[in-house]
């Protein structure tokens, strides 16, 4: 599953895809700072609804940005890679960022929240108008 060149993804999409079917749901796992951010910033509570949109093509203009190798990986003999991708949900930039562990076999979905990847002047316009704080978005 692991390609060397980092500016193609480590992953096959439409396996990690494929595995947040209903029936697969076993083989993906999320850590809690994603679901965190993925109810805060999409209001997707709980990991079924999270896999949902993932299954359902809710990662609307989908764009792969990079892998790295995870840096908390506590097992430094095993490499595991992390896809990072952006994608658009209605008026949202979004980030996700996943991984495939070969030692549980399973798919871990790292982080899930709003693209850090905006306009700059966009961005300083959006906090200047305080709709973040608003909208409770504000971190």
């Amino acid at each position: 599953m692991y390609y060397k060149k980092k500016k193609v993804p480590s992953y096959n999409f439409l396996d990690f895809r494929k595995d947040c079917k209903k029936k697969n749901r076993n083989n993906v796992s999320i850590f809690t700072e994603a679901i965190k951010g993925a109810d805060k910033y999409f209001n997707l509570r709980t990991k079924n609804q999270i896999l949902d949109f993932i299954y359902n093509d809710g990662l609307k203009n989908k764009s792969f940005i990079n892998t790295i190798p995870w840096k908390k990986n506590q097992d430094k003999s095993i490499q595991i890679m992390v896809d990072a991708y952006e994608f658009i949900t209605g008026y949202k930039k979004g980030y996700l960022a996943f991984m495939y562990s070969n030692y549980t076999n399973k798919w871990i979905i790292k982080s899930f929240h709003l693209s850090e990847n905006v306009n700059s002047q966009m961005s300083q316009a959006i906090k200047k108008s305080g709709i973040m704080k608003k909208l409770n978005l504000e971190e």
